[in-house]
């Protein structure tokens, strides 16, 4: 799943394990602007796991939210 949020680029996906599991994880990127001047690249790691790639990739998707949220707060 792949969103603009704020003046952030999200990429959020679920890798499938061999036990079953899917695992959340979010890339975040923001382009350089005014204030910054190169390219930022935030990486989640592996936040949970769970038993549908839909569920994980939700997972991921409301981190990279409130993560955006704080970072520019």
């Amino acid at each position: 799943m792949r969103f603009d949020y704020k003046t952030f680029h999200i990429d959020c996906t679920a890798r499938h394990d061999e036990d079953g599991s899917y695992y959340a994880h979010a890339r975040i990127t923001r382009s350089p602007g005014d204030h910054i001047g190169h390219l930022e690249v935030f990486e989640s790691g592996e936040l949970d796991a769970f038993a549908s790639e839909w569920d994980a990739v939700h997972c991921a998707r409301a981190w990279a939210i409130e993560w955006c949220d704080e970072a520019v707060a």
